[in-house]
């Protein structure tokens, strides 16, 4: 999918213009226009290009009017149809960590310096 967006948005940032064919040291990243924190899927139309210094200037990462300057359809704040999509990939996650969890004696205990992120690299 990756892929997929960085030639639909011709690999360029959508904010800047700029392209690693005339930029060397650029770097591109595709940024979840909703974030996933806040419910956003992960799918073609709530993805843009960014370089790496545009993404690291996004504070909030949450801005709308970028899917404007992409000329992607639709509003940014609302995920309606797609809101069941991101709740399966809520459940697919919930589901990896639980695997996880029983291949590994079960959750970290409250005091344990063991963290989730080490049972997953572990699994």
């Amino acid at each position: 999918m990756r892929g997929q967006v960085l030639k639909r948005d011709d690999y360029r940032c959508v904010i800047c213009g700029r392209r690693p064919r005339d930029h060397v040291d650029l770097e591109l990243h595709v940024h979840h226009l909703i974030p996933w924190r806040m419910g956003g899927p992960t799918t073609e139309t709530n993805l843009v290009t960014l370089c790496g210094t545009c993404h690291k200037g996004l504070n909030p990462d949450y801005e709308p009017r970028i899917r404007e300057l992409a000329n992607l359809p639709g509003p940014a704040a609302r995920l309606g149809s797609r809101a069941a999509e991101h709740r399966a990939e809520v459940q697919r996650y919930r589901e990896l960590t639980e695997h996880i969890f029983s291949e590994c004696d079960g959750p970290p205990s409250a005091g344990s310096s063991v963290t989730t992120s080490d049972h997953i690299r572990e699994a």
